[in-house]
Formats: C-alpha cells, sequence, structure tokens
C-alpha cells in the first residue's frame, strides 16, 4: 500500500505545515524546512510505499532548504541511510564536512541520524530510498566517507541502483503486496554495493550485483509482463549483462526465461478473465494486453496451462475454480 499526499488539495494555508510533516515522514525524522514565502507558490506531492524494512519515496516539491542540526538523536528519529537519486533539478548536499551538488541522474547518500542540509535551486523531482542503518550493516567509518558526495549513474552500481528504484517508484502498482515484500532484500544489497563501489572499487561492486541480478530481472519483468518486445536481449541490455550470462543466471535458479514469462503473463491473463471488472472486455483483447500476438496461440497456451479453453474458464463451464493459484507447466516450445 502507497502513502500519497499531494499539497495542491489542500488550502493554502494549510501547506506549510503539511510539507514539514511530509519532510520529517520521508526523512524519517526532524528536520528544518525552509519553504517559499508565499503560500500560493508552495508545492509538494509524494508516494511512498514500503518494500519490508525499505521506503522508497517518489517526491517533487520546492523547498529551498532541508537542514538537520546536532541535536540529539530522540524517540522519533530512526537512524536511517538516505539515497536520494535525482530525476530533475539541482540540489546541494552537505554532511561530516563533504558537500557535493547533484542533478538529473546523480545518486547522494546521506546519513539522517546526522547534521546534513540540502539546498535546493529551484523545484526538484526525484526518488528518495531509506533503509534503517542497522540494517544495511556498514560501519559507520565507513558511512562517513560516502555520504554527501555525488555519484554518477555512468557507474554500475549507481545506475542498476537507480533504474531499480526508479522503477519501482513508477509502478509501486504493478506488484501484489507478497511481490513487494520480495524487493527488501535486493534493495538493501544494491544500496551496499553503492557504498562498495565508492570505498573499494567496481570489481567487488560488480560481484555484488550480480548477487542481486535474478532478483532485479524478475522485478524488471513483472513490471513489463504486458510489453510485447519483453526480449532476453532487452532484459540483458537493461542490467548491463550479456544474453549468455542472463541465461546462465536463471538457469542456476532453475529458470527458463520463456517459460517463465508465459506462465507470469498467463497469471494476469485469468485473472482478468475470472474478474467481473474485465467481463465486456474480449478475450484477444485480454490476450493481446499481456503479451500474446494472436487469439489461437493464446487459447492453445491456456488450455495447455490451466486445461481448458479461456472460454470455458471466463464462463465457468469448466468448473474450474478462479481461485486455482498455479498452471501446470506448458510444455510448448513457443516464444512466451
Amino acid at each position: 500500500m502507497a502513502d500519497r499526499l499531494d499539497v495542491a488539495s489542500l488550502a493554502p494555508g494549510d501547506r506549510a505545515n503539511a510539507i514539514r510533516e511530509l519532510s520529517g515522514s520521508v526523512v524519517n525524522g526532524r528536520a528544518e524546512v525552509d519553504l517559499p514565502s508565499d503560500p500560493n507558490r508552495q508545492q509538494a506531492y509524494a508516494t511512498t510505499s514500503a518494500l519490508g524494512s525499505v521506503k522508497v519515496s517518489e517526491i517533487g516539491w520546492n523547498v529551498t532548504r532541508i537542514r538537520r542540526t546536532d541535536a540529539p538523536v530522540d524517540g522519533y528519529m530512526v537512524p536511517q541511510i538516505l539515497v536520494s537519486i535525482r530525476e530533475a533539478g539541482v540540489s546541494q548536499f552537505h554532511q561530516a564536512g563533504r558537500h557535493g551538488v547533484i542533478r538529473a541522474g546523480d545518486l547522494m547518500v546521506l546519513d539522517n541520524a546526522k547534521p546534513y542540509e540540502v539546498l535546493f535551486h529551484g523545484p526538484v523531482r526525484g526518488v528518495l530510498v531509506s533503509v534503517p542503518t542497522h540494517i544495511l550493516g556498514l560501519r559507520p567509518s565507513l558511512l562517513d566517507r560516502i555520504t554527501a558526495g555525488p555519484l554518477s549513474s555512468e557507474r554500475p552500481a549507481v545506475g542498476a541502483t537507480a533504474a531499480f528504484f526508479t522503477r519501482l517508484a513508477r509502478h509501486r502498482g504493478a506488484a501484489g503486496k507478497a511481490d513487494t515484500a520480495l524487493f527488501a532484500e535486493p534493495s538493501v544489497d544494491l544500496i551496499r554495493a553503492v557504498v562498495t563501489m565508492v570505498l573499494y572499487g567496481d570489481d567487488l561492486t560488480r560481484r555484488l550485483l550480480n548477487d542481486t541480478l535474478l532478483e532485479r530481472v524478475q522485478e524488471y519483468v513483472r513490471l513489463h509482463l504486458a510489453d510485447p518486445d519483453l526480449t532476453a536481449e532487452r532484459i540483458a541490455a537493461e542490467h548491463d549483462v550479456s544474453v549468455r550470462w542472463l541465461y546462465l543466471t536463471l538457469s542456476r535458479a532453475g529458470i527458463t526465461l520463456g517459460e517463465w514469462i508465459r506462465t507470469q503473463r498467463l497469471e494476469e491473463c485469468r485473472r482478468e478473465l475470472a474478474s467481473p471488472v474485465h467481463q465486456f472486455m474480449t478475450i484477444e483483447a485480454i490476450a493481446h494486453r499481456w503479451g500474446f500476438a494472436g487469439a489461437s496461440h493464446f487459447s492453445r497456451v491456456f488450455k495447455a496451462a490451466y486445461g481448458v479453453s479461456p472460454r470455458d474458464f471466463r464462463w465457468g463451464r469448466s468448473g474450474l475454480s478462479p481461485e486455482t493459484k498455479h498452471p501446470r507447466q506448458s510444455t510448448l516450445d513457443g516464444p512466451p
């Protein structure tokens, strides 16, 4: 479940307090927030989703400064590592004697329990990821060496991390609650990979990225099931690996890419065929919506998987319960 807020729906006099509460929520602690003096110009929106212990917030606002002083950590403050991914706008970060400017495509890491200051040069838009410091499990001395330093998306770990979290923020409604919880562990691993990249170089980072490749590929496929061009070449390119390495990674987990994509698509088609919300959509339209090129091919694959035609399944003449969770493995060798 995602929490949403857009202060445009509030009266101008109520916006400042709402933005300050929003800031405290996304940075997981109290901080001073400076805003445009004219309430009619104050803008902010955010959507926050929980991935287990990790929070991902898509944010756009025109605050001018956020600052945490050296006040002690209290019961309201949960020590977190904040990963800011900038999509538009420019910000200047200061923490632990370090400072840097991030622009579109850059990434920045902050420790929310220590003093920091962020200056915004006009409206900004981006994604903010927070993970409890104790779950990240890295020594404070290591974190102090990375905070407030801009990281370019040209680095493999930064690019992979930015793409992963931006997709999650954009497609937060495409994954179910159970799937969303599965993203927590690769999320933490990717943040560790970013820290490792800065401290120890790219070779070790690539090994950490390989450790999360399976989860990231599965997440990517689930979010793009409806795309008809969801090929191995596209998936490999999105994750900066060769097609051969992609297939090898999946085979180690007992997954055949084409069969797995087809099974996921069939599950979505089965769900929509059983839903009264989609009762006026044709079977062909539902099949096409989830990446099947033709009705006859879809009908054959669906019957091979569930033992019943899509038409009979929809109208219940087979007696198959809509609650059936898993199709039998298809023996077809055609494309997904």
